[in-house]
């Protein structure tokens, strides 16, 4: 995203890359596979409004058939709302199983959900109270209604205040005040403490009473197991052996009849999964990204559609700033951050993939949603002369020229982990290894499972830097909080970093957000998104690369599905064009 000096020297591999990276930017920007290089200029995915679902009406769709859904690998722990559960393969499964409250369109505008909510009230003064009529049809597989009990525990399960529920975020539910049932246990009056104005992204999936009512159901019913559903499908059965989990339709289900019979997702490492597609072993691959690999192999398949969209997710370099590494010290930190080229590690990336983009520069609204701005300020273009004399400052010598560095006899060496089948790491890592090698920091490169890289690097805090991606959707600062949330201690010693995998944080950060979602003005809700996203800059523990273009190559008679960008998926809605 941001200029190289002259002097940088790249290894041959790497400046092949971003001259392939240059090179490629006047590609087509196509959805339609097959349709080759078209020669016209490649457009800025990031400000493409809308998706490419390939929308068919249900009439259109056939009665049946099976959808087979790739993943990198299915976590064990199928609760979203549980730490380790924060996991995009999880998100995919729920979303069919479990019902919220609100969808959102192709704008990222929320609309109730009526399959579970049949109307809601919204008041404001003297505080705000949302009431939501729960249809009355709605009940859980093995038949109790879904009620306001429902609602009341997620809330109490996620709000905070009791620490051993250990919770990816809390962020909505800690300002809630009361949650109690209305006329009768199908109405429930939400009451907050403050305004909060990212209210219809909260229980999203909503997770029954009797997982959420004790800390031990919590984590461990939906250990490998999906015990019941209030959505179209359910679960059929979970194959440790073939790594398969699949979905078949709920009979308890009372709205529209899905149209799949069964959704078999399948653990396929990503670099397996465009030959899957073309051996039509499986339907769709999600992953391409921003994977100039996977898009080569897809884009040219026949009976295969590769839809593109602005995506709602982000790339970026989380950095450890805990403990005493070296990166605890936030002018090391700074001298990481404009160490870097970003726009050249994005031109590299994203531009073989037929489109362009920006660096980004905000770490909480992304660059086609309303009110983004870039508060990067000086940490916002490389400056390696700079990044040389701040290390300095930190106590970072060198004795060689600036080639290597070191302090009290320790070299600075830092540890970039990242995923070994993944392409894209690979590709990121060497440049950056060549980069930061022009201020004096040598990156040692530690490839490791993708199974592993989660659980046992980024969750545990075993790196230094990590390529890590996050997502956005219509309710962009809810989302973005609990990566920024301060890490807070619980009583029995503890660290809950709920998103936060660079483990640093500050009550400025925190007070932001708060103020951001306490507030019903539009416009004073971004003004604080900004503030805190220039706060944020300040901590500098991620470094935001680029918005991720959303590339999905699908078999082309699935409907409604592809890129759906910040659209919300409606599961029963999913299958196959009549006559496929």
């Amino acid at each position: 995203m941001r200029r190289s000096p002259r002097s940088l020297v790249l290894s041959t591999a790497v400046a092949a890359v971003l001259a392939l990276g240059l090179a490629a930017c006047g590609g087509s920007s196509s959805g339609k596979s097959g349709s080759g290089g078209s020669g016209a200029p490649a457009k800025n995915i990031n400000t493409q409004p809308g998706n490419d679902i390939n929308p068919q009406p249900r009439d259109k769709i056939a009665d049946g058939g099976t959808l087979r859904w790739p993943e990198a690998g299915i976590s064990d722990q199928l609760n979203y709302n549980e730490v380790d559960g924060t996991d995009g393969s999880v998100s995919d499964i729920m979303a069919a199983v479990l019902e919220q409250p609100f969808y959102a369109d192709s704008k990222g505008v929320p609309h109730n959900n009526k399959n579970l909510v049949a109307s809601y009230t919204v008041t404001q003064s003297p505080q705000q109270v949302v009431t939501l009529e729960i249809n009355p049809q709605a009940v859980w597989l093995d038949g109790t209604p879904v009620t306001e009990a429902d609602f009341e525990a997620q809330w109490k399960a996620l709000n905070g205040t009791n620490q051993a529920f250990q919770v990816s975020g809390t962020v909505g539910y800690d300002q809630i005040s009361s949650i109690k049932a209305g006329a009768g246990p199908k109405e429930a009056i939400i009451t907050f403490t403050k305004p909060y104005s990212e209210w219809q992204g909260l229980f999203s999936p909503l997770y029954p009473a009797a997982t959420n009512s004790d800390p031990k159901k919590f984590v461990n019913d939906f250990k490998d197991a999906i015990p019941t559903s209030d959505g179209p499908f359910k679960l059929g059965s979970i194959d440790q052996t073939a790594k398969t989990l699949t979905l078949v339709r709920n009979d308890k289900w009372w709205g529209d009849k899905a149209k799949l019979d069964k959704i078999v997702f399948l653990s396929i490492d990503s670099d397996a999964q465009s030959g899957a597609l073309a051996n039509n072993e499986v339907d769709l691959q999600y992953g391409i990204g921003s994977h100039v690999a996977y898009y080569a192999q897809v884009k040219n398949l026949p009976n295969v559609t590769v839809h593109k969209a602005a995506g709602p997710v982000w790339a970026n370099l989380t950095f450890n700033g805990a403990g005493t590494g070296p990166l605890s010290d936030v002018k090391v930190r700074n001298a990481v951050t404009i160490g870097i080229n970003r726009k050249q590690i994005d031109t590299a990336i994203v531009g073989p993939l037929g489109v362009s983009t920006d660096p980004l520069n905000n770490h909480v609204l992304l660059t086609n949603q309303q009110g983004y701005q870039d508060n990067s300020g000086d940490l916002g273009t490389q400056d390696v002369a700079r990044a040389k004399s701040l290390l300095d400052q930190a106590g970072w010598t060198s004795t060689d020229g600036g080639k290597t560095r070191s302090k009290d006899g320790k070299p600075l060496t830092l540890k970039l982990v990242i995923r070994s089948t993944n392409d894209t790491d690979k590709q990121l890592a060497e440049i950056m290894q060549s980069q930061l090698a022009a201020v004096g920091i040598q990156i040692t490169i530690v490839p490791v499972p993708g199974s592993d890289y989660y659980t046992k690097y980024v969750n545990t805090g075993d790196f230094d830097i990590a390529p890590v991606t996050l997502g956005g959707n219509a309710y962009p600062i809810s989302t973005a909080q609990p990566v920024f949330a301060n890490p807070t201690t619980g009583s029995d010693g503890t660290l809950n970093i709920q998103q936060n995998y660079g483990r640093i944080g500050n009550t400025d950060i925190d007070n932001l957000f708060m103020q951001a979602l306490s507030t019903m003005d539009r416009s004073q809700t971004i003004a604080y998104a900004n503030q805190a996203d220039a706060a944020i800059w300040k901590l500098d523990t991620i470094v935001p690369l680029y918005q991720r273009p959303q590339i999905v190559a699908t078999n082309s008679k699935l409907a409604n599905y592809g890129a759906p960008g910040v659209q919300d998926t409606v599961y029963e809605n999913l299958g196959f064009v009549s006559g496929s």
